[in-house]
């Protein structure tokens, strides 16, 4: 926390309403004390000096300046609480931040590199977003108004500076930080926002090195360069950011990029903001959808825990210490360059499939395959469930099954690609009075369709879970981790049984004392789909015709299942479904054209969720429309929008905690994982996850604190990663695969492959290593467009 000093006999105790309890620092504008407000809360109090306003008039001038900056947006920034005057001298009241400054970190710990230095780029930058749209300018940015709290950076201290310039009775006192001024400043011109930018890459320099990029000696020396010199910006070996701010840094303020781009370049979203020209009193704001861009930043900035606390004890700071928020001048270091966290693989774009319409005679009408595209099924061009969209939406009566992917099975997380359509099942209605939906294959990018022949549904146990560390060498941890004795890892049991799935070649070899059980399966004879559903404690399995997906909850008491069709007022429906009762109750979902794939069980086994699409106009792709969220209690569901254009490739699935719902955004080359809470708010984002993953079943494990992808760079390796922040993978699984079923434990996880003319889904441990075999197909074709699913049994 901040260094706090006794009171002394000369401060006050109160200011208004506001109890004095420590000095936190003093400085050229005034002094700053921890306070307590009237409830209790904990606020930082800003008392100035007589001297700067030493009128009535100018006063009022500067408390009026100053309550501008409340209405800024609170992403990244101590929010301004209040301010007025008590006793002829100006105070401001900001919420209290408990974190040292970027000054004091780098300093005492050195330069900020790689992911790091991103996240803190990221988040102050989102911070000068927040201050521009509410037209103020900070016109004071520097390392010792930046503090690192445990949510993330926070920008202090905006708007002061500008309000003493205009209310100030003082002449000739200089306002802002020598080696942070601007080139207008220094030729006099007036500094709006384009200069919070420059302080901005001058501050981005010192993290990344130790040292503001134009010295610390004397003034002539200092405004000599920043008027005349380019700084050395090779320290910053992140191509991208140093050329960001290498354009911060530009002599001319019209040529450097508002905050609003900076912040859309840093989280890999075109940039489309006007720039602001010099001289402009405020930042160009951001498209309409601002505020989820500035949720994003914030979350994103929020990953960075702060320095080690135990660096910044509690005491009273002598002159020679280093800089706080409000204490000017400190020594810097010399920085060490980082390295830049790679660029991410490239993921293929996503289409999905529309509903059926219906044509004369009761009959469903389907476009026509695009010209020039083949549908060839063949292992390799699987994209799997957590791979990008590739799922179909209703089903054309008992003639079609809905088209999943490339390779044709569904995938619940699955991939959809681009701009061709496949006609699937021309039989007539079963219920002429229902809008049927007409089924669209769709593939892009080289990949290619097959019809949907195996879909399969199993189930993962609640509370057989196993927290410990995998006994491999291939685990990856930090080089500064203190190593601990490796625990043993549970023993895979054998199967006891084999279980011959009706209609099919497919064989399933089981145990009881299996984490993971087969709940439901699909197979598609010519163009009828054939849903088999297990029956409650059995081996059996039963056909239903009602529905296109089945998946039971964790304790087996009920199923969530898509129907085939809209209801009759031409809404998306999901069944809940209660075993002990057979009881239906349909939930409406939203009207047509949206439609929803793959219902997923929350971890507690309360809520559903539904990935969902809108079918576009004309035999037009689909669009991404956002998800759904079953509120199974009350038979309700929440339906969110997102907006972001960067989603929507990939389905959406639950976090380990059940409280955020996670997807790829991909833009270009720059890949990372996006988690949202239940109203579509942007909760957190992985920077550095590696690749997607074709995953099937879960992507995060039983206990929700790994996620697996590929390994950047590779389909040979799986790597598994913290669901909660970003750093090194914590494993490294030696298996080329295409088709990953899912974890079957936190130590294990299910994969095909291939021996001899039989595929196989076999267990394997983070080494690698084949522990059992899980499944067997040996129909070849039928192996290709299969799907298998696991979720959690024994809730």
């Amino acid at each position: 926390m901040p260094d706090l000093a006794p009171l002394r006999p000369e401060d006050p105790e109160h200011v208004r309403e506001y109890r004095l309890t420590a000095r936190l620092g003093e400085g050229g504008q005034g002094t700053v004390y921890l306070g307590e407000s009237p409830t209790g809360a904990r606020v930082a109090v800003k008392l100035l000096r007589a001297d700067l306003t030493q009128d009535a008039e100018a006063m009022e001038r500067f408390v009026r300046e100053v309550s501008t900056t409340r209405r800024v947006s609170p992403f990244c920034t101590a929010a301004v609480l209040d301010t007025g005057v008590e006793h002829e001298r100006p105070y401001i009241v900001s919420e209290y931040i408990d974190g040292p400054t970027l000054q004091e970190v780098v300093t005492g710990q050195g330069p900020r590199t790689g992911s790091a230095l991103h996240r803190l780029a990221i988040g102050t930058v989102t911070a000068l977003v927040a201050i521009h749209q509410a037209e103020i300018v900070h016109r004071d940015f520097k390392p010792s108004n930046v503090l690192l709290a445990p949510d993330g950076p926070r920008v202090i201290d905006f708007g002061i500076a500008k309000a003493l310039d205009r209310t100030s009775t003082l002449t000739g006192t200089a306002i802002g930080t020598p080696a942070y001024m601007t080139p207008e400043q220094l030729a006099g011109d007036n500094a709006g926002s384009p200069a919070d930018m420059f302080a901005w890459g001058c501050t981005m320099v010192f993290a990344a090195t130790g040292s503001p990029p134009f010295g610390t000696d004397s003034l002539a020396a200092i405004f000599n360069r920043i008027m005349n010199l380019t700084p050395d910006l090779s320290a910053i070996t992140d191509p991208a950011l140093r050329e960001l701010v290498g354009h911060c840094l530009a002599k001319d303020p019209a040529q450097r990029p508002t905050a609003s781009e900076a912040l859309m370049r840093l989280l890999g979203h075109a940039t489309g903001a006007s720039g602001m020209t010099g001289g402009a009193s405020t930042g160009s704001a951001l498209p309409a959808a601002s505020q989820g861009i500035l949720a994003e930043g914030s979350a994103v900035a929020a990953q960075h825990t702060g320095p080690d606390a135990s660096l910044y004890q509690a005491g009273p700071r002598t002159d020679a210490q280093i800089e706080s928020p409000y204490h000017s001048g400190s020594p810097y270091q010399t920085a060490s360059p980082y390295q830049a966290t790679p660029p991410y693989e490239t993921a293929s774009p996503y289409q999905a499939t529309p509903p059926y319409q219906t044509g004369p005679d009761s009959h469903a009408t389907y476009p026509a395959a695009a010209q020039g595209v083949s549908y060839q099924p063949g292992f390799d061009n699987h994209p799997h469930q957590s791979g990008p969209l590739a799922a179909a939406p209703h089903q054309a009566g008992l003639g079609g099954y809905p088209q999943a992917g490339s390779g044709g099975y569904p995938l619940p997380h699955g991939f959809v690609p681009h701009e061709t359509t496949y006609p699937v099942g021309h039989g007539p209605r079963p219920d002429g009075g229902r809008r049927m939906r007409r089924i669209w294959a769709v593939v892009g990018a080289g990949l290619a369709l097959t019809l949907v022949a195996v879909t399969i549904t199993l189930v993962v146990r609640n509370g057989a879970t196993d927290t410990r560390a995998s006994d491999t060498k291939r685990v990856t941890t930090s080089p500064t981790a203190t190593p601990t004795p490796t625990p043993s890892v549970p023993a895979i049991p054998p199967a006891d049984r084999k279980i011959k799935l009706p209609g099919s070649s497919l064989t399933v070899h089981e145990s009881d004392k299996d984490p993971i059980k087969l709940a439901s399966y699909t197979i598609l004879t010519g163009q009828t789909n054939n849903l088999y559903v297990r029956k409650t404690d059995t081996d059996e399995f039963v056909k239903s015709d009602k529905y296109r997906h089945y998946t039971p909850n964790p304790a087996g008491t009920h199923a969530l299942a898509t129907d085939f069709y809209y209801s009759t007022d031409n809404y998306e429906v999901v069944t809940i479904v209660d075993h002990g009762t057979g009881a239906e109750s349909k939930v409406k979902i939203a009207k047509s054209p949206v439609y929803g794939l793959y219902p997923y069980w929350s971890p507690d086994g309360t809520k559903g969720l539904l990935t969902l699409l809108e079918a576009g106009e004309n035999n037009a792709p689909p669009k991404p429309y956002g998800f759904a969220v079953i509120d199974v209690a009350t038979k309700k569901a929440k339906v969110v929008r997102v907006k972001e254009k960067d989603v929507g490739d990939w389905a959406y699935f639950w976090r380990g905690d059940g409280k955020a719902i996670g997807t790829w955004a991909i833009n270009g080359d720059t890949q990372r994982i996006r988690f949202y809470d239940p109203q579509g708010t942007i909760l957190q984002t992985l920077l550095d996850a590696g690749t997607p993953l074709p995953v099937e079943a879960e992507e995060v494990n039983p206990s929700g604190t790994l996620i697996m992808t590929y390994c950047k760079g590779t389909e040979q390796e799986i790597c598994t990663w913290s669901t909660v922040a970003d750093g090194e993978p914590k494993a490294r699984i030696p298996f080329a695969t295409k088709r990953v079923i899912g974890w079957y434990d936190d130590n294990h996880i299910v994969a095909w492959r291939k021996r001899g003319s039989v595929h196989e889904a076999v267990v394997i441990d983070f080494k690698g290593q084949v522990k059992r075999v899980l499944a067997t197909s040996t129909n070849a074709k039928e192996y290709e467009d299969q799907f298998m699913r696991y979720v959690r049994t024994g809730g």
